[in-house]
C-alpha cells in the first residue's frame, strides 16, 4: 500500500518516496524511522531546446542543438585536460580526491582516487529553495512500484503509457501469484484516490514475472471511458499489482498490493 502525506501547494514536479529505514548504528539500533528517495525526471537536450522555443527563443532548433553538441564536446575536452567546467551557470564540474592517500604514492596511484565532483552555483541552490514536492508517497518496503514505462513507443511523453505496446513495471516484491491476483489498470479519481475495485481493468498476465520486474502487453481492446483523440483533459490511471507472493516467492497469508504513480494512457 502507499499513502500520500500532507502537502503544501507544489512548486515543481518532484516525487518523493518514503521508505522504512534499514540503517543501523554500530550497536545494531535502527537509525531513524524512514528514508526518502527521489526519482529524478531528466530533461534531455532536445527537451530543453523545445522549452526554450516555447519561451520565445527566435534561434532555430537546429542551431540550438548544433551549438549544444559543440559545447558538450568542448566541455569534455576541457575535462580531459584536467580543467573544471562551468555548466551553463548551474555549477562547476571538476575533480576531487576520494578516500585517503599516502604522501609517498605515485601519480598513477593518486589518480585512481580521482572522482568527478559537482559544485552547484548560488543560482542553482536558489532555484532548489523554491521547489516543493508535488507528491510524497509512503511505501511499504516489501512491495512497491518504482517505474512504469511503455516499450517500443515511437513517442514517449512523461508519465504516459501507450496501448498496443509492451509495458514494463519495475519495483520490489512484484512477482504475481495466487488467487484474485494480477495486474490492473486503475482509474484515479484524483492523486492517490482510486476507483472502486469493481472498476479496475484487468490486464494480461505478465510474460516476464519476477520480484523486480514485470513485463506484459498493454492491449488496445479495453474501454478507457473517454475519447483519447479529442478529450481536452485526459483522466489519470495508475497500475496496480496485487499478489500473494512475498519477495522470496512464498505464499503470504493474504494478498498485498502496490500502486504506481498516476499516468495517462494513450493510443499510439
Amino acid at each position: 500500500m502507499k499513502e500520500e502525506l500532507g502537502l503544501e501547494k507544489p512548486k515543481g514536479r518532484v516525487f518523493v518516496s518514503v521508505y522504512p529505514s534499514n540503517l543501523k548504528d554500530k550497536d545494531g539500533n535502527r537509525i531513524g524511522k524512514c528514508v526518502g528517495k527521489i526519482r529524478n525526471n531528466v530533461v534531455s537536450t532536445e527537451q530543453l531546446v523545445a522549452r526554450s522555443k516555447r519561451g520565445g527563443t527566435v534561434i532555430s532548433e537546429e542551431t540550438l542543438l548544433y551549438a549544444a553538441e559543440i559545447l558538450s564536446k568542448t566541455a569534455k575536452e576541457a575535462l580531459s585536460d584536467g580543467l573544471a567546467v562551468d555548466l551553463l551557470g548551474l555549477g562547476t564540474l571538476g575533480f576531487s580526491v576520494e578516500g585517503s592517500v599516502e604522501q609517498f604514492m605515485t601519480a598513477g596511484e593518486i589518480s585512481r582516487h580521482f572522482k568527478l565532483a559537482f559544485t552547484p552555483s548560488k543560482e542553482a541552490e536558489k532555484a532548489l529553495k523554491n521547489i516543493l514536492p508535488s507528491q510524497i508517497v509512503l511505501r511499504n518496503s516489501r512491495i512497491y512500484i518504482s517505474e512504469v514505462k511503455s516499450l517500443a513507443a515511437e513517442s514517449a511523453e512523461e508519465n504516459t503509457i501507450y496501448m498496443n505496446r509492451p509495458l514494463r513495471i519495475k519495483g520490489n516484491g512484484l512477482k504475481v501469484g495466487g488467487e484474485i491476483c494480477g495486474v490492473f489498470l486503475v482509474p484515479c479519481m484524483e492523486q492517490n484516490v482510486y476507483a472502486p475495485r469493481s472498476e479496475w481493468i484487468p490486464l494480461p498476465n505478465p510474460y516476464t514475472n519476477t520480484p523486480k520486474k514485470l513485463e506484459l502487453y498493454l492491449p488496445d481492446s479495453f474501454n478507457l471511458g473517454y475519447d483519447g483523440e479529442s478529450c481536452e483533459e485526459e483522466p489519470l490511471f495508475c497500475i496496480a499489482v496485487v499478489t500473494s507472493l512475498n519477495p522470496n516467492s512464498r505464499e503470504r497469508a493474504e494478498c498485498v498490493e502496490a500502486f504506481s504513480e498516476a499516468v495517462r494512457v494513450r493510443r499510439v
